[in-house]
């Protein structure tokens, strides 16, 4: 039943997802993520137990730019369609979009909670990339998800 959701949901929302199919954790981003920050993301996540390359970036822009931005309606409907265990916002616009989106309140550069899932909200991801200093600003953040089996 799961995977039928999930197959779903990929037929769908395909265009604005990339990554991994599995969708163990999920980053979710206002434009396409750069190469490098996907990488730091994935690392992140393998060091956590999810393993490597287990991370479905949802893209609310469409992963080509061209499609119609996603409403907070369709956000919530790929988010529970995926079912991932935790989820990354790496934007500002993207984290006001999934709270609306699931009603409640995400702090910027803070972890908290979405639907029973940990959430963990940048203000700029991408910009946390361009020094060491500012990558263990991101680190120290994304530290504060649950290793895999703790969720």
């Amino acid at each position: 039943m799961y995977e039928t959701a999930l197959a779903e949901t990929w037929a769908l929302f395909g265009d604005y997802a990339c990554g991994s199919e599995a969708a163990l954790t999920c980053a979710v981003s206002t434009s396409p993520l750069t190469i490098e920050a996907q990488r730091a993301l994935n690392s992140s996540f393998a060091t956590f137990g999810y393993g490597r390359d287990a991370t479905t970036f949802v893209v609310m822009r469409g992963t080509s730019g061209q499609e119609q931005p996603l409403d907070p309606q369709a956000l919530f409907t790929l988010i529970e369609g995926f079912d991932p265990l935790l989820l990354v916002v790496t934007d500002a616009d993207a984290t006001r979009l999934l709270a609306e989106a699931y009603r409640c309140t995400l702090p910027l550069d803070d972890a908290s909670h979405a639907f029973g899932r940990t959430v963990v909200a940048f203000r700029n991801f991408e910009n946390l990339m361009e020094s060491a200093q500012t990558k263990q600003v991101a680190w120290a953040l994304l530290k504060r998800l649950p290793k895999f089996g703790e969720c």
